[in-house]
């Protein structure tokens, strides 16, 4: 922890000396008061640039029970106002509101009741105060100030460190949203932060410092949704945002090598799911349940990025190492024969995370096939987690225009987990401004069980029972999607 803060402590010097070095060499009057040149004589209001859209989603879940799921309308604002030549201000936000829950009552759309009758039951009493809508939010608002050598950025923001499309592995920076698990689009699931964001362009390459000290984490699904699985543990302990002792911190250097994008990069931050620490009965005869005392912990990231063009395809890697994240220990593990899992249910290792992909065209089609694993190290044969996990995604897309058609598929495949997503999808663009989409949502795999499914009628935990899943839990959840949208 020592030497991480020392680190941490360094690449803040590092960004107060840029900083300082910016303030020593700029003019802030003229960033502030300079006109753009070709705004002098036009109004204030001129310069303001809007773009947006409007766009409903509906979709229809296939298996029973079959129902309407969602109707979801949107309206997206984009604003951006280049205030003089050196400084620019940029906002986008939304608001929408799911008319499914107003037409069907949430115990269909959610499909609890009828799937997991050997479950204890999902209570959904609360998902009117909990569920996602109606909502409204800014997304992004920040500020840029622009030099000939320096960029910076202040404001709520997105901050992509990847280059493989749909993988995390250098790129974890934002949390996640799983309103409807990963789903939408990559941006929309997203959560920005309040962030500071320091580009400075070296001889040697780019290099980048952030700062977040906005404190958010992965946003699990309303309880009681269709969607639920990731909950948030009672009791969990969560880090105090805005403070210096809990930010994220990041650098990035960006250079280029024999036509090789190469990125090297180091992050300070927090694991985005909590910690699920715990005091677990081994016995299974045991009355005793089991106490959870969640935590969020920090991890340190050692990153690497390349992309290589060559001939007609274009490779692209990505590599990390990652101290100190937790593992969950199997509901069995006893060594030391005190009749309670050990280290309360959890254990630190250092895991490698690492992908390769490939882009190109195939008879008109434009092809991208990645793989992405983990391994962890030192590993134990009593974690929940396989020493490897490995997943392989393929995205095809392909333009129709005599048409106005674009059809794409994406496929993930999660090999140890033996479980899958398919998504076909069809866009018409039936003018400059309106287009119509159709597509499914497939998913393959079993259900997770921890222990909970075998509960006697004495009440009692079968903690021999343990299998974790992502995908495979939704596998009575497809459905076919419709989307209307009018950008402007």
């Amino acid at each position: 922890m020592t030497r991480h803060l020392a680190v941490c402590v360094g690449v803040l010097l590092s960004s107060l000396c840029s900083a300082a070095l910016f303030a020593q060499e700029t003019d802030f009057d003229s960033i502030f008061t300079a006109p753009l040149e070709s705004e002098e004589s036009l109004g204030v209001w001129s310069k303001l640039q809007l773009s947006g859209y409007l766009k409903n989603e509906t979709a229809y879940r296939v298996r029973e029970p079959r129902s309407i799921t969602k109707i979801r309308n949107i309206a997206y604002l984009n604003a951006e106002y280049p205030y003089n030549n050196f400084l620019d201000i940029s906002f986008s936000g939304w608001a929408y509101y799911d008319l499914a829950y107003d037409l069907f009552n949430y115990e269909t759309i959610a499909a609890r009741l009828e799937r997991n009758s050997e479950e204890p039951l999902a209570f959904v009493e609360n998902l009117d105060q909990d569920k996602d809508s109606p909502v409204a939010a800014i997304r992004e608002l920040y500020v840029d100030i622009s030099l000939d050598s320096m960029d910076v950025r202040l404001g709520k923001q997105y901050i992509i460190w990847g280059v493989l499309e749909g993988v995390r592995i250098v790129d974890e920076l934002n949390p996640m949203d799983f309103r409807e698990l990963i789903l939408p689009d990559l941006i929309d699931y997203r959560i920005p932060l309040w962030s500071a964001k320091l580009d400075y362009y070296a001889d040697v390459g780019d290099v980048q410092l952030v700062w977040i000290p906005d404190l958010r984490f992965h946003k699990p699904a309303p309880q009681g949704s269709e969607w639920e699985l990731l909950q948030e543990v009672p009791g969990t302990r969560t880090p105090d945002s805005w403070s210096l002792e809990n930010s994220e911190v990041g650098i990035k250097l960006d250079t280029t090598v024999f036509d090789a994008e190469l990125s090297f990069s180091y992050l300070y931050t927090w694991d985005d799911f909590p910690v699920i620490f715990r005091t677990v009965k081994i016995a299974a005869s045991s009355s005793e349940g089991p106490v959870f005392f969640p935590s969020y912990t920090r991890i340190a990231m050692y990153g690497m990025t390349a992309v290589k063009p060559i001939g007609d395809y274009v490779l692209k890697a990505e590599l990390a190492y990652v101290e100190n994240k937790f593992f969950g220990r199997s509901n069995v593990a006893d060594e030391n024969n005190d009749g309670y899992v050990d280290t309360n249910g959890e254990v630190q290792k250092d895991h490698v995370r690492w992908g390769v992909g490939v882009d190109f065209v195939a008879m008109k089609w434009d092809v991208a096939v990645g793989m992405m694993q983990w391994v962890i190290l030192d590993y134990e044969d009593n974690l929940i987690q396989g020493r490897l996990d490995t997943s392989y995604n393929v995205f095809i897309r392909r333009e129709f225009s005599e048409y106005s058609m674009t059809v794409q598929g994406l496929w993930i495949y999660l090999q140890q987990m033996g479980e899958s997503y398919l998504k076909p999808k069809a866009i018409f663009q039936l003018t400059d401004s309106f287009q119509v989409a159709v597509g499914l949502d497939l998913f393959e795999g079993a259900k997770s069980d921890f222990g909970l499914s075998s509960i006697t009628a004495q009440g009692q935990f079968n903690a021999a029972v343990q299998r974790a899943q992502f995908l495979g839990n939704f596998h009575n959840n497809d459905r076919v999607f419709f989307e209307f949208k009018y950008s402007f």
